[in-house]
């Protein structure tokens, strides 16, 4: 690990078990069925409700298809990590495995309890777009072809003078960011859905197997395409 990144991310905090990524607050290891939020280790059906179904976690993730009725959202720990991450700024990080190009809501952040019914929302797609339903709109190149991705993407890194910053890389690719005047309007936050938008309107994720996600404090830019190498 370059020095420079382990420096922006931060050492483990004292008790953090080792197969946590260094500086991390919240780890989801599908693969190896290790979970990690609000400081401890953690059972996944704790950090994971509404429609999950653990049924479709195996050895090679966790599988989000169309058709398997997969339909996660954030709960208890995972929740209040990634929910101060929209208010205080966090990067999130994708390693997933996709049968075909990516494609499908990574995850929804909204004010209300899915797609139809939030006001306001933010919404990270696998497709490459980044947005909310103000001034954010970072449309990156898609990712391409089956097999092994990464993305990620910072939300509301606080660059001074009530500006905040937003970011998303995929692939290895240099960061592409945007700085907008307001922290987030999805405040406060009421869902967070993963790899789907709640209400079954084709925007799940079309046949992937997210190998873990993974949440850090706001990284810098220059950090991100390291992450998603």
């Amino acid at each position: 690990m370059m020095l420079g990144t382990l420096a922006q991310r931060g050492l483990p905090a004292q008790g953090t078990p080792p197969w946590v990524p260094d500086g991390a607050t919240a780890f989801l290891d599908f693969v190896n069925g290790q979970y990690f939020a609000g400081g401890a280790e953690r059972a996944v059906a704790t950090l994971l409700g509404g429609g999950f179904d653990a049924g479709a976690i195996s050895a090679s993730g966790m599988r989000i298809i169309g058709s398997n009725g997969n339909r996660p959202k954030a709960i208890g720990a995972l929740f209040s990590d990634l929910a101060n991450a929209v208010s205080a700024g966090g990067t999130i990080v994708y390693d997933m495995q996709s049968a075909t190009d990516p494609g499908g809501f990574l995850m929804f952040i909204g004010d209300g309890a899915n797609y139809s019914l939030a006001d306001e929302a933010i919404i990270a797609h696998a497709e490459g777009d980044f947005q909310d339903y103000w001034d954010l709109f970072i449309n990156g190149p898609a990712p391409t072809g089956s097999g092994m991705h990464k993305q990620a993407f910072t939300l509301a890194r606080d660059v001074g003078g009530g500006s905040y910053q937003y970011a998303w890389s995929q692939d290895g690719n240099a960061a592409l960011t945007q700085t907008v005047g307001y922290a987030s309007h999805v405040l406060p936050v009421d869902t967070i859905l993963i790899g789907h938008d709640g209400v079954g309107t084709g925007n799940s994720l079309n046949d992937i197997y997210i190998r873990s996600i993974t949440l850090y404090p706001a990284l810098l830019p220059a950090d991100l395409p390291a992450l998603t190498a």
